[in-house]
């Protein structure tokens, strides 16, 4: 009898501190959200009148963190700083890390997104998760579904942008989601934290610009403040090659629909 009173008690036990445990465990999966179909007007030259179309499409709501890049390098080694081909990244990759699996978090801080990742790396994170890295227009349309009570609060939020680009501490990065800006759906910090990879970041045009503030000035096709910040967002991504490794670059993943079934909808993890 006192044996199975034991066992019992041994398994009440267990069960709590299963229990206990499965908010953590939860939040360290991403949210995905839906970013319902529209259309947005794009710095790009576009048909008069006519928006830039986007179909709906799911969306991390946070950057990926230097945490779930490790558990990605864990089950494919291919892809850690000692073995990745030079092909797919330059010398910067991971470059601040203490080894292969130890982003040395005593410096970087937790919960933070991976940077000096290179576009080839960021795709192949994506494709293992079941998804791809947005496309240029996913991106720009989800960051414009925001909402201001005025244009002087957009233009405000906009000049802080454009101070944000020119000078991104990438030696302090804050935790994801810890920026306090997310759009009408509730992506966060797509504003704030780190510049992000997108699938296409370098549009077909770019051959007829020059990467110089009068392009950025002949881009700002809107005539605001807010599109003149998109601006320098084309501009600076047009800079990049698949290879750069820097640290005011991270990423995060998009879905199509449907979500693959071990994900969720609208900021919900299963």
């Amino acid at each position: 009898m006192r044996s199975q009173t034991n066992i019992f008690t041994f398994v009440l036990l267990t069960a709590f501190v299963m229990v206990a445990l499965l908010p953590e465990i939860a939040s360290s999966q991403t949210a995905k959200v839906l970013v319902p179909a529209g259309s947005y007007h794009s710095v790009l030259p576009e048909i008069p009148g006519e928006p830039v179309p986007v179909d709906s499409f799911y969306m991390d709501e946070t950057a990926v963190t230097n945490e779930q890049f490790v558990e990605f390098l864990r089950d494919n080694p291919e892809w850690r700083r000692s073995r990745i081909p030079p092909v797919f990244t330059n010398d910067g990759y991971l470059r601040e890390w203490k080894s292969d699996l130890d982003p040395g978090y005593e410096n970087l801080g937790v919960n933070r997104p991976v940077t000096r990742v290179s576009w080839y790396a960021a795709n192949a994170y994506c494709a293992d998760q079941g998804g791809r890295l947005p496309t240029l227009n996913e991106w720009e349309y989800s960051a414009q579904l925001m909402e201001f009570d005025s244009e002087t609060e957009m233009n405000t939020f906009s000049s802080e942008l454009i101070n944000w680009y020119s000078g991104i501490d990438v030696k302090n990065l804050s935790e994801v989601g810890s920026t306090k800006i997310e759009n009408t759906e509730g992506v966060k910090d797509q504003f704030g934290l780190v510049m992000e990879w997108v699938e296409d970041f370098k549009p077909i045009i770019t051959d007829e610009l020059s990467l110089d503030c009068g392009t950025v000035g002949r881009m700002n096709t809107l005539g605001s403040v807010y599109s003149y910040a998109a601006s320098i967002r084309y501009i600076t991504r047009m800079s990049f090659n698949a290879k750069i490794t820097t640290g005011m670059v991270g990423f995060r993943c998009a879905y199509d629909e449907p979500i693959p079934t071990s994900q969720s909808e609208n900021g919900e993890t299963l």
